[in-house]
């Protein structure tokens, strides 16, 4: 049986309070919650905000929702680490398990070492650094993201599949079943098109929001990268809206939960009710 947890990236534009609102009437049974600002997409800062942060706990508290993981940290060219310190233990001290990692510098041994620099500062507050590949950052795929995890040999890492960046990225459901399970913790879920000649990383631009289907409506491979995976594993489900929907985040909250577990349900694996 598979949790279900609401991806910021779903509603990125509704501020916190209304989000984890959402979340709750919607049935998640967790969330993640963007907590440092990811390059061009809305944020809505927490950190530092005393009466936010009372209220987001007290939310919390009372619905009983669980913070899964923390959004994002980017490892960029000029990144201090120590600018991620106040959002990793506000992390931490809202229950988070897991800070996710983007590897956006061209510099291979910058990168590598800051990627170190940030796993060591996140173990100061029991998180694990959990690692999305995106095909057109400088971390572009699985191959590249083992290396980064072998040679930092760090012991709170991990590795999170977006099912898009997987398969445009090369990746098959086949390359999962030879890794270790325990990099895979929780996994996110939308699905997609690939395009004429895909995959092509080197073709590719940004993602548009037009890109992401519901689970099911789409041509990738989910099921079989399921399959790939350890049963019952959570689901953070990453599905922004379109622009045609027109919809409260409420009401997108519940549709993007209710066609998530329809999906599951089909393929012999039902979500969590």
């Amino acid at each position: 049986m598979n949790k279900l947890m609401l991806a910021p990236t779903t509603l990125p534009d509704t501020a916190p309070i209304e989000y984890i609102a959402a979340a709750v009437d919607a049935g998640y049974d967790g969330i993640g919650l963007r907590l440092n600002p990811s390059p061009g997409l809305p944020f809505h800062p927490v950190v530092g905000n005393a009466a936010l942060i009372a209220e987001i706990k007290r939310r919390l508290g009372e619905s009983g929702l669980p913070v899964n993981e923390i959004l994002s940290f980017y490892l960029q060219p000029a990144i201090d680490i120590g600018q991620f310190t106040a959002a990793l233990e506000l992390g931490a001290e809202l229950g988070a398990k897991y800070a996710m990692v983007i590897g956006d510098d061209p510099e291979w041994t910058r990168m590598r070492d800051n990627f170190g620099r940030l796993c060591d500062a996140a173990a100061q507050f029991g998180l694990t650094a959990i690692v999305e590949f995106v095909p057109r950052r400088a971390l572009a795929n699985l191959q590249q993201t083992l290396r980064l995890l072998q040679e930092t040999a760090r012991p709170n890492v991990a590795i999170c599949i977006d099912p898009l960046h997987f398969a445009r990225s090369g990746a098959v459901p086949a390359d999962l079943k030879k890794l270790d399970t325990r990099l895979f913790p929780y996994l996110q879920i939308c699905d997609g098109v690939l395009g004429p000649g895909e995959p092509d990383p080197d073709g590719l631009g940004r993602i548009a929001v037009e890109e992401r289907f519901m689970p099911g409506e789409g041509t990738l491979p989910l099921r079989d990268i399921l399959g790939a995976l350890p049963a019952g594993l959570p689901i953070s489900v990453e599905v922004p809206m379109r622009k045609e929907a027109q919809l409260s985040a409420r009401a997108w909250a519940k549709l993007t939960a209710e066609k998530t577990r329809r999906f599951l349900a089909e393929r012999g694996q039902p979500g969590a009710s």
